[in-house]
């Protein structure tokens, strides 16, 4: 079924079409909020507060708008939420952050099913991209992800932003100049 017919289902009240809605698009949502706040514990609990929003937005929903870029909007808007209040009450964690990666990278399908000689270094290109991406600010790797990984286009970007065309190519001409000067610096440690 398409997208669009489970979305007017899901306006229709029908909550099999949403938990099918859910089921679809939670792989990319808690991918997007890890890559947003860096913390695997996090991850359900933000999931969660994203699709209960998307529950109750549902019904204001445009069918002629995308649904993955109004979807991502209300995910980033969240770990910028999850974040501020984060930073106004600081936790500690126990987890290791390492370790955290690397439990996550582990449940990677796309790296297990790579040949065993391969994984190391897959491993370590991911750990020097997740590294250089956990040294910018929050908004600037969010941006770079979602152009650069999830493949979104500029308007949509705009879109989930609310800025302008020219400002995203802005910030993300910033944000990738960030990027490489933090390889840089990080190349001149070793």
């Amino acid at each position: 079924m398409a997208d669009a017919e489970l979305i007017h289902r899901c306006q229709q009240g029908d909550h099999a079409a949403f938990e099918e809605l859910v089921k679809r698009s939670e792989r990319r949502v808690y991918g997007l909020i890890y890559q947003i706040v860096r913390s695997t514990n996090d991850v359900e609990d933000i999931a969660q507060e994203v699709f209960t929003k998307l529950f109750f937005s549902l019904p204001q929903f445009r069918l002629d708008a995308s649904f993955d870029a109004w979807l991502y909007r209300i995910a980033v808007n969240q770990c910028y939420d999850y974040l501020r209040r984060r930073k106004r009450n600081p936790q500690v964690t126990q987890a290791d952050l390492s370790e955290e990666e690397a439990a996550f990278f582990e449940s990677d399908e796309s790296v297990t099913l790579a040949r065993p000689a391969d994984i190391s270094k897959r491993m370590e290109i991911k750990q020097l991209a997740e590294n250089l991406l956990s040294a910018l600010p929050p908004k600037e790797r969010s941006l770079l992800i979602l152009k650069e990984i999830e493949q979104f286009s500029i308007e949509e970007l705009a879109s989930i932003f609310k800025t302008s065309k020219s400002a995203i190519k802005l910030r993300l001409f910033r944000a990738r100049n960030h990027l490489k000067a933090v390889y840089e610096k990080s190349k001149k440690r070793k």
